[in-house]
């Protein structure tokens, strides 16, 4: 559930604060991670103290050391505000002076953020069902789109129409756009779309429970025929969330989401790139951007894609890590 202390206030700042629609819900988040801490203090965001903050920033289970940053930056940003607004009690920016260095803290060890090539493979080959199967190597690729659009508006008339090597997806807000997707790919749809049981659990079921029909349909992606499940429907977004988690939870990796799988395939192409090269160009981060469907900052008349950000995730360290120094 999704919720905000003061909302009425927070919504004021976000108005005023951001004027790009993704960059304001990129900002939202951090108050609905603080709501669970504001709640029990009753007391705003804007009034903690700096160990309050940082366990804001601890619950919120930053992946690496730029998220946390990132969200303490946000944090401060509010805070600045909220002073200037004459919310804040005190006039002091518990933040103002904090270092990079604080928040490695509250950065957890222990999350497996991203999959190389190989371990994606290996759940790929471990995955009893092809409806499975083709969810982690469909994002891995590039195919995602709004609320996992692009997976699933996928029909088999866009893999028969197949140009070039390239197939047709379609985002629910962005619209058309192709992409190249190798034979491989092409024949764990072929036969995804012409699966008509589940085996449960990833085959593990037994009984009753061991396999259920899934319904009939033009999309390659389709849900079980349960319940008020009608013919001819696409896939949910908490469908495939849902089976994302199946997976994580049977190879034991309990923090591969959608995003986790799709920046996972980043690097991987960024591995491609890079090269003897001591950081990734301007030119790669355009050639990852357009693959992924990533967003563009906009700026005078002039689109481009935020490397700042993306060097956050998408940089050398992250790809010797996975793949070995050249």
């Amino acid at each position: 559930m999704k919720k905000m202390y003061n909302e009425e206030i927070k919504r004021q700042f976000l108005n005023e604060q951001y004027e790009n629609e993704r960059s304001r819900l990129t900002a939202e988040y951090i108050f609905y991670y603080s709501y669970l801490n504001e709640l029990p203090l009753d007391k705003d965001l804007y009034d903690f103290s700096l160990d309050e903050i940082g366990k804001v920033i601890a619950n919120s289970n930053p992946k690496s050391l730029n998220v946390a940053t990132t969200r303490g930056s946000l944090i401060s940003k509010y805070i600045s505000w909220a002073i200037k607004n004459n919310y804040r009690k005190s006039s002091l920016n518990p933040l103002q002076e904090i270092s990079e260095s604080w928040f490695e803290q509250y950065v957890n060890p222990n999350l497996k953020q991203f999959i190389s090539k190989t371990k994606l493979d290996y759940i790929v080959d471990n995955l009893v069902n092809y409806q499975d199967k083709i969810i982690p190597v469909l994002l891995f690729n590039g195919i995602y789109g709004t609320e996992c659009s692009e997976i699933r508006n996928l029909r088999y008339s866009d893999v028969k129409e197949m140009k070039d090597g390239q197939i047709r997806v379609y985002d629910d807000e962005n619209g058309e756009r192709w992409i190249s997707i190798g034979d491989d790919v092409v024949e764990l749809l072929t036969t995804a779309y012409y699966e008509n049981e589940y085996k449960n659990k990833n085959g593990q079921s037994t009984g009753r429970y061991e396999s259920s029909p899934l319904i009939d349909s033009e999309f390659i992606l389709r849900p079980l025929k349960r319940g008020k499940s009608t013919e001819g429907q696409r896939m949910s977004q908490m469908g495939i969330i849902n089976r994302i988690k199946m997976i994580g939870d049977y190879f034991d990796l309990p923090d591969l989401t959608p995003k986790s799988i799709t920046r996972s395939g980043m690097l991987y192409k960024a591995s491609e790139l890079i090269g003897d090269k001591v950081e990734l160009s301007q030119e790669d981060f355009e050639i990852i951007g357009e693959k992924f469907s990533l967003s563009k900052m906009k700026s005078n008349g002039y689109e481009y894609y935020n490397t700042s950000y993306l060097r956050g995730y998408i940089n050398k360290d992250n790809i010797d890590k996975l793949y070995g120094s050249k």
